[in-house]
């Protein structure tokens, strides 16, 4: 299915408006009224547009124009976010309204025959209609993508490198397929309809399995030359004297996230490790009081870095622990950055936590599977 952009310009501008007439469109976009008409058409007969009511008469008295409104399940969209110990899968509309939603867990994936199956798992298990409603197959990967050729050059969490998963899902479905690093995702998510909506420069933290970034410039997200702006995980916070990166993780993630934190405690109490006890205890657990303690310092001079160079109006904090922790964790890195950051600066950046949770990757992938083909 391929638009060109005067047909792109002419549906968003129905999307954007809610109810608008073809006299309107015409005057918004600045197209002949013919020229919108056929468009329109075009639409209607693909089942994208269709006629709601009549608006008012004009001043002028005369027939009253019929108004159009998008049809958001013309198309659906199944986006999966694949995460470092589960995945979640989805079929929604257009507009990110979930119909299917199943979860699975990626523990234990060795090899790429296992994601690629696991992948075709979770796609068959939403795929609740014909293949021929579904405009494309989106999804997150918490690993370095490069956006021209989509081929996933490294997963930490499960140490895979050059994965070409969506040429794999592609042969298996026949259905196009768009991969992204899970994080830019999220930053599309909370831009689209989360925390970030409407906001002109943003920069996303995702704590989690690991520690990721995204930024919003312009309200557009920037994935660099390469698709991989972002990937703070890989910062340096006390040189020359900062860990050495070990199994594909960063530098600043072996001072904070999920990774390490579990790391540094398996093992020695006897049992599995449940980061959500060792937070729901933080300040009578001395022992990892500290450990977290020292890993906001160091996430906070990245975020005091991030600010400086960037100067966000806004940061959203947001994966399985940025979300759950969020108080926590803003207790922890905001006296850092006060020392580290000149009041004049910091005073202007606004923190906040995500507001679409764990379903901020799917609604991500939502927009982003649909971008190049109807945004």
């Amino acid at each position: 299915m391929k638009f060109t952009r005067t047909e792109i310009n002419v549906l968003n501008t129905v999307r954007k408006h809610g109810l608008i007439s073809r006299a309107e469109i015409s005057r918004q976009i600045g197209l002949s009224k013919p020229i919108v008409s056929k468009i329109v058409s075009k639409f209607v007969t693909l089942g994208a547009l269709v006629e709601k009511k009549r608006g008012l008469s004009s001043k002028k008295g005369g027939k009253k124009p019929i108004l159009l409104s998008f049809v958001p399940d013309f198309k659906y969209i199944v986006a999966l976010d694949i995460g470092g110990t589960k995945m979640i899968a989805a079929l929604t509309d257009l507009e990110g309204k979930i119909l299917e939603k199943t979860n699975f867990s990626t523990k234990g994936i060795k090899n790429k025959e296992e994601l690629f199956s696991l992948v075709e798992t979770g796609i068959k298990s939403v795929l609740k209609i014909p293949k021929e409603k579904i405009l494309a197959i989106s999804i997150g990967v918490p690993g370095t993508v490069s956006s021209d050729d989509q081929v996933i050059h490294f997963i930490p969490s499960f140490d895979l490198r050059d994965v070409h998963l969506a040429e794999e899902i592609e042969k298996r479905f026949g259905l196009p397929v768009s991969i992204a690093n899970d994080v830019t995702l999220n930053a599309l998510g909370e831009l689209w309809l989360g925390a970030a909506k409407g906001s002109k420069n943003m920069f996303l933290l995702s704590l989690g399995t690991g520690t990721g970034g995204a930024f919003v410039i312009n309200g557009q997200v920037y994935e660099g030359s390469h698709g991989m702006a972002g990937e703070i995980g890989y910062m340096i916070t006390s040189w020359p004297h900062d860990r050495i990166s070990t199994n594909g993780f960063g530098s600043l993630e072996s001072w904070f996230s999920g990774y390490s934190f579990e790391n540094a405690f398996s093992g020695k109490r006897g049992k599995k490790v449940n980061l959500k006890e060792y937070f729901d205890s933080h300040k009578n657990d001395e022992a990892f009081r500290k450990i977290l303690t020292e890993g906001c310092e160091h996430l906070a001079v990245a975020l005091g870095n991030i600010i400086t160079l960037f100067d966000p109006d806004v940061i959203v904090i947001t994966g399985g622990i940025g979300y759950n922790q969020y108080e926590t964790l803003i207790e922890l890195i905001l006296p850092t950055i006060r020392r580290i950051v000149p009041e004049e600066i910091y005073q202007r950046v606004t923190f906040k936590r995500a507001l679409l949770g764990e379903l901020g990757v799917v609604l991500g992938a939502v927009y982003h599977g649909q971008n190049e083909i109807l945004l």
